[in-house]
């Protein structure tokens, strides 16, 4: 068998991490109080507020905006620098919406609502007797829709997901997850990190007919990313989720999230990429995923929450 890349280990680092800082945009110390706030502002203060608020973590976070807008400019050449400017506000702001969402249903068990235009492909998947991976990217909001698809899906669903930069932070995370897993036992959530196996247990749970998601869009850390090229443009994906679709040979769907309002989130179910019938090498399924993930993003660009340079524009294009 092939080695497992470091995207597809995993365990909770919380001793690993480096030590808290109140300032960081990483830390816990901007949600905690976030949350206090939460408590006695009504809903629509909130969403008020979170304009202005936005605006200025968007201009005081240096290295993310720079990063968003040279994604934005790489995927919509169309705009100008001033418009790459401005979209990149309406980026932080969608991911600020999500947010708040994620605040209100794991913290005070606001009820979210899902449409699913093509449910009967949803129903094809769920009836599937064989594994399957589900590819999705960083859009809409994971942990939500991870909860919320693992209770329609009626199967067990097991997610992958990147342990925060910081310690506080984790702790938060895993105490969230922690009691959703204990809410909805069809969800299991594990973490991405290069010390242990996490890989073949993901082939071993594929094998049993279970489901995993994984994150096919971003690369964080000190994992290896790899570059692939589609319409004029260079992507730096993580190479484990196909790995793991090459090694398991699980069918693979796209699943992607949409915020279509407070609360309210549309889940796009696209048609199977890779069937698992033959065997297929890594490089070549990412060469039918980007395209995939390509038209999505290029159309939601607001949503797509990527803080890293992940994607430039070929020069001769």
């Amino acid at each position: 068998m092939q080695p497992m890349t470091p995207e597809e280990t995993s365990n909770p680092p919380s001793a690993q991490a480096p030590p808290p800082r109140k300032s960081s945009l990483h830390g816990a110390f901007l949600t905690t109080q976030l949350l206090r706030v939460m408590r006695f502002t009504p809903t629509w203060a909130a969403l008020i507020l979170v304009r202005p608020i936005t605006l200025i973590v968007y201009l005081l976070a240096g290295s993310q905006r720079r990063a968003v807008i040279g994604n934005l400019s790489a995927l919509r050449p169309d705009f100008s620098a001033a418009g790459c400017w401005w979209a990149g506000y309406q980026m932080f702001l969608q991911f600020a919406l999500t947010y708040l969402d994620r605040l209100w249903h794991m913290h005070f068990k606001k009820a979210v609502t899902w449409d699913i235009p093509h449910r009967e492909r949803f129903d094809a998947i769920r009836a599937l007797p064989t594994g399957v991976i589900i590819f999705t990217i960083h859009s809409g909001n994971y942990d939500i829709g991870a909860s919320l698809f693992a209770e329609k899906f009626g199967r067990t669903l097991h997610t992958v997901r990147a342990p925060e930069q910081r310690a506080d932070m984790q702790k938060l995370r895993e105490a969230e997850l922690r009691r959703t897993e204990q809410e909805n036992p069809l969800l299991k959530v594990h973490y991405s990190e290069a010390d242990n196996h996490l890989g073949m247990e993901l082939c071993r749970i594929l094998r049993t007919g279970e489901a995993v998601a994984v994150q096919g869009d971003r690369v964080i850390g000190k994992i290896s990313p790899v570059a692939m090229t589609h319409a004029g443009r260079t992507y730096q994906l993580p190479r484990g989720p196909l790995v793991l679709a090459e090694i398991s040979r699980a069918p693979c769907f796209p699943i992607l999230l949409e915020r279509i309002g407070c609360l309210s989130y549309r889940i796009h179910v696209l048609d199977c990429f890779y069937d698992g019938e033959t065997k297929i090498r890594a490089d070549d399924l990412g060469k039918i995923w980007l395209p995939i993930m390509h038209d999505y993003i290029h159309q939601h660009w607001a949503q797509w929450f990527a803080f890293e340079p992940l994607v430039t524009k070929n020069e001769t294009h």
